[in-house]
């Protein structure tokens, strides 16, 4: 075994809202480390405050009527306190998010290599050709039939599964070291369900992209995490 490297470390984050009356707080005191290549996942009801901590890490939280403390130490840097500008380098390129309805993440009027090549055009220097024939290879990786065609469409010419497949080609189409997927497979059949940690499974092989998987769902969270976190209430449980 090679030694391991940290990834991630979520140290005493804790977050809390002042967009009402009263402050409410979702994330109490949080601690999770997570290693480069592993996939750890993060378990807990409607409201335990796990999607918060993963829009935390992604650094997609809201910049006002908010109040949050603690590190987000991804390549020693607190990614819960730095600059936008720096914060935009990490997001898409480094650390990648999948969100549980692309309906809403894909926009309806652009075609689907737009939409994967995205990233592309923010984060590197590829030639048009270069960026086809990468949004093509990634097409592929997620194991979506005649690429070539499915670069053309519009989201809403493709099933649930096939938009979700899009997504996660479009988040790892910069290789990140880290994908946050929340709630991808709660949409879904459970054929399309059990086919989709398939593939985050083959990918995590692949590339040893780190994975935070975040979910309700116990059964799915075992098949294909190393480590679990707990979450109830804002705290980490167990």
């Amino acid at each position: 075994m090679g030694i391991s490297m940290t990834l991630l470390e979520i140290k005493h984050l804790n977050i809390e809202f002042h967009d009402h009356l009263i402050p409410e707080t979702v994330v109490f005191d949080l601690n999770l480390q997570m290693e480069e290549g592993e996939i750890v996942g993060i378990v807990g009801e409607s409201g335990s405050g796990k999607t918060m901590t993963a829009l935390a890490v992604a650094g997609l939280l809201p910049r006002h009527g908010m109040k949050k403390t603690g590190e987000i130490l991804f390549d020693s840097r607190n990614l819960l306190f730095c600059d936008r500008k720096v914060l935009r380098t990490y997001q898409g390129r480094e650390i990648a998010m999948v969100f549980q309805e692309p309906m809403t993440s894909l926009n309806p009027v652009k075609k689907i290599g737009w939409q994967v090549e995205e990233s592309l055009k923010i984060h590197t220097d590829l030639s048009e050709e270069e960026r086809y024939s990468r949004v093509i290879q990634v097409l592929q990786d997620v194991e979506l039939k005649n690429p070539e065609e499915i670069y053309h469409k519009y989201p809403h010419e493709l099933s649930g599964g096939m938009r979700q497949r899009v997504m996660i080609a479009a988040a790892i189409v910069c290789n990140p070291r880290l994908l946050i997927a929340d709630e991808i497979t709660t949409a879904l059949d459970v054929t399309i369900q059990d086919q989709i940690i398939k593939l985050l499974l083959k990918i995590n092989k692949a590339t040893k992209m780190g994975i935070l998987f975040i979910s309700h769902d116990l059964s799915l969270i075992k098949r294909i995490c190393n480590r679990v976190a707990v979450m109830k209430d804002g705290y980490l449980v167990e």
